[in-house]
């Protein structure tokens, strides 16, 4: 067999590199220097509560080296070594699986080794995280918005959380680029979802999803123009407190946040899945308020929501929402008499977007300085109320930008939530562990197979819900839905049901409304 002199080059070349990165990756670090400092790793992995079923962490070493070396271990099972010549961090899914496995609730150790040009090691100060006892659900879903004024570019999405693999649920550019929003479930169970869509092309369905089949719904009526926003579902699974919203996009001159949106009306009812029937009850629908966030309490008895005065746009900095409650008998459709369970006042700001834990022990919620829509304010605060004790505080996790769109997971461990912390301008899914005495622990950002993945990423996650399962339907059954929907007749298609204390006169207002 005849060999040219490039060929033969190629193969000692090739030769020479597999010899390297074998020794490479087997290198033994015999003497270094102590830095008396953890290493600059990106995304901050430090001090961190994990859950074991979470992937790997991976990260960037941001110091100065030509060589890199990490080491992580635990009380039980193999340690992970890693070399690399490339500041970033992979770490082998299988192998990192089974060292959270063996050590729940123990401390797991990140030791980093970088060398410099002249061959010297430098060992940094031992990363500690934590383990958890509590496992995440699964999945997380979110939208995804490419940034932009008119957000015509977005997707639904769901992630596994045990790895990288993320799927799209839905495009709009299966509807003529519509709006899908505010996906809600039933206890964390996909089995049991809405998800409400607005299209000029195909109108405003909320998609039902139950045993795996889609359904569009029409929540028109008299008295209501079907353009579902926010959705709850009761405990019970046969009813839903929506929102009938009326948004509309402001566009500022300042620099940290030129965007803002105002509720030119918005009003609560509920919809009965059986009946197909909208229910609107003046006590949470008044002419003169905006009834925003409906949550109810995990054992169905009280309907949550946020209120504030109905202002004209001009003054859209005034707008400060209470945090009200309701009593509601789900078999006998009677209501009770509103209640404040915490004014505006009370926290200098305005209160959104109420979470129960699945316990009913400790209730959710973000405080903003106005808004009723806070994702876009300059800064927003997430606070934490104990209903037994009826104390809240301000949680420490708060960063000094917007924190919002919070969620639980379904053992009450978790809570998921979007934070603009990294830049001040793209929304990021954190995680934080919360323990039995409400005490939220140092967040963590949604860990990416690419450690540098965010960084150059113009997408904005929105509203991350944990979830038990994977979605149960498909784009297409979803996107056959809104376009079926649209072939409809259009017009008022759900039945309207005044509630107890509905009277004449208050239909006339709320028509003209």
């Amino acid at each position: 067999m005849r060999t040219t002199a490039s060929s033969t080059l190629t193969l000692a070349l090739l030769a020479c590199a597999l010899v390297f990165t074998q020794c490479d990756k087997t290198a033994v670090i015999d003497a270094s220097r102590s830095i008396d400092r953890p290493a600059k790793i990106r995304p901050d992995y430090c001090g961190v509560v994990i859950p074991p079923n979470i992937a790997p962490l991976n990260f960037l070493i941001e110091e100065n080296g030509a060589g890199h070396y990490v080491k992580i271990y635990s009380k039980d099972g193999d340690p992970i070594e890693i070399h690399s010549r490339k500041p970033d961090i992979e770490i082998p899914v299988d192998r990192w699986k089974k060292l959270l496995d063996a050590n729940h609730g123990r401390k797991l150790y990140f030791d980093v080794y970088v060398k410099d040009s002249e061959n010297n090691w430098s060992r940094f100060e031992t990363i500690e995280n934590t383990v958890a006892d509590a496992g995440i659900d699964p999945f997380l879903t979110y939208r995804k918005i490419m940034i932009s004024v008119i957000w015509n570019d977005m997707g639904f999405y769901q992630r596994n959380l045990e790895n990288y693999e993320e799927s799209v649920v839905l495009h709009n550019r299966l509807f003529s680029y519509g709006c899908m929003h505010c996906h809600s479930y039933l206890n964390n169970d996909p089995h049991h979802m809405a998800l409400q869509a607005r299209s000029s092309t195909y109108g405003t369905p909320m998609l039902l999803v139950e045993n795996n089949q889609v359904e569009p719904i029409s929540t028109k009526t008299e008295l209501t123009s079907g353009k579902t926003g926010f959705s709850a579902w009761h405990p019970n699974g046969k009813l839903l407190a929506i929102t009938d919203n009326k948004f509309q996009m402001l566009i500022h001159t300042k620099v940290q946040e030129v965007r803002d949106v105002f509720d030119l009306a918005c009003d609560l009812d509920l919809y009965r899945l059986d009946t197909r029937e909208v229910i609107r009850e003046n006590k949470i629908s008044k002419i003169d308020r905006m009834e925003t966030f409906p949550e109810w309490s995990r054992d169905g008895r009280y309907l949550y929501f946020c209120s504030a005065p109905q202002l004209p746009k001009e003054r859209y900095r005034e707008v400060r929402c209470d945090l009200m409650r309701i009593r509601y008998d789900a078999e006998s459709g009677e209501w009770g008499e509103l209640e404040t369970v915490l004014s505006a006042k009370a926290v200098d700001g305005s209160i959104n977007q109420p979470r129960f834990s699945p316990d009913d022990r400790f209730l959710l919620f973000n405080v903003s300085p106005y808004s009723d829509f806070p994702i876009h304010q300059a800064q927003c605060d997430l606070y934490l109320m104990d209903m037994e004790s009826g104390e809240h505080r301000k949680l420490s996790i708060s960063s000094k930008r917007p924190d919002t769109w919070h969620s639980w997971s379904s053992n009450g461990r978790w809570i998921a939530f979007n934070s603009k912390r990294l830049d001040g301008r793209f929304s990021r899914p954190f995680f934080s562990y919360v323990d039995a005495n409400g005490v939220a622990h140092k967040p963590f950002l949604l860990p990416q197979q690419n450690p540098a993945y965010y960084d150059s990423l113009a997408w904005a996650y929105n509203i991350p819900e944990l979830i038990k399962a994977p979605i149960p339907v498909t784009g297409s059954q979803l996107s056959e839905a809104i376009i079926s929907y649209g072939k409809q007749t259009s017009g008022p298609a759900s039945s309207w049901k005044p509630g107890a204390a509905e009277t004449e006169s208050n239909d006339e207002l709320q028509y003209e409304r």
